[in-house]
């Protein structure tokens, strides 16, 4: 499985070109997004100046693909590697973190740009576009 990051989301939310043939790569997987990315979604959108409009934007993005939940054993595992990365001097954005233990609880890659802080987190898989 597929793992779509924020800023994956966001470039699709955009229209950008660049992006349909990763999309028509992806739509050959199970593709889904975490409740995490989906909260980053909407503090953007209501924080944008179109907020009722980009809000139902987001909404229909998200609509369109599974939301894996943030739950008790995720945050387990998000505390681990977030002690584990301050241990190291190594930390990571919070969000960042769950979403990394979203992803290692379901065996899923994660699809983003973001290499320099999810590179720091030991088991993850990750995919650039």
């Amino acid at each position: 499985m597929k793992i779509l990051d924020s800023d994956f989301l966001v470039t699709i939310l955009r229209g950008k070109e660049d992006i349909k043939e990763t999309i028509d790569r992806l739509n050959e997987e199970k593709v889904a997004i975490t409740s995490i990315n989906a909260f980053e979604l909407y503090i953007g959108a209501f924080k944008s100046r179109h907020a009722e409009e980009n809000v139902k934007e987001v909404n229909s993005l998200i609509s369109t693909y599974e939301v894996l939940p943030f739950d008790r054993y995720v945050a387990k595992v998000a505390g681990r590697i977030y002690a584990n990365l301050q241990k190291r001097g190594r930390e990571i954005g919070i969000r960042d973190v769950m979403i990394s233990a979203i992803c290692l609880v379901n065996d899923a890659i994660l699809v983003t740009r973001n290499v320099s802080h999810y590179g720091r987190i030991e088991g993850l898989g990750v995919e650039t576009w």
